[in-house]
């Protein structure tokens, strides 16, 4: 049985945003993802607003991001259209980028760090009890943890 300080259920977006800021925290964090590679096909969300892009350029990763979107000046919410050229940040504007290229971008910094990914199983149980919680994969590995965090969408 592998033991981790943090087993993380879904490497998209969240998963990986997560075990990237564990890593860098020191803790011992791995992703269990069904897919076997980071390929998204079609996508799911289009963009990151200007909060998430300061979280990233906090990270030292935003120009990653950066230099592959669209930055928007114009959001809406509903069919009202608003300018957010003034929001007092660094960023003041959204980035129209697919979650396929997030996933990639993040699934690339995320490599760069000590993080275990489990790719191509999918977490078939859990049983959890006073020291941590039990963790089975669809290929038969048992994993151990303190804690088991579901981002799996």
């Amino acid at each position: 049985m592998t033991e981790h300080a943090v087993v993380i259920a879904g490497g998209g977006p969240t998963g990986l945003m997560l075990a990237g800021e564990l890593a860098l925290a020191g803790v011992d964090v791995a992703i269990v993802e069904r897919r076997s590679s980071q390929d998204l096909p079609g996508s799911r969300a289009g963009g990151l607003h200007s909060r998430t892009i300061e979280v990233l350029d906090q990270r030292g990763i935003a120009d990653r991001f950066l230099s592959e979107g669209q930055v928007v000046q114009v959001a809406s919410f509903g069919s009202t259209r608003f300018d957010i050229s003034d929001f007092p940040t660094r960023h003041p504007y959204a980035l129209g980028l697919w979650q396929k290229h997030i996933e990639r971008i993040l699934a690339g910094w995320v490599g760069e760090l000590p993080v275990t990914m489990y790719r191509g199983r999918e977490l078939t149980g859990f049983a959890q009890d006073d020291t941590g919680v039990g963790v089975a994969l669809s290929d038969g590995q048992s994993l151990r943890a303190q804690y088991l965090v579901g981002c799996d969408g």
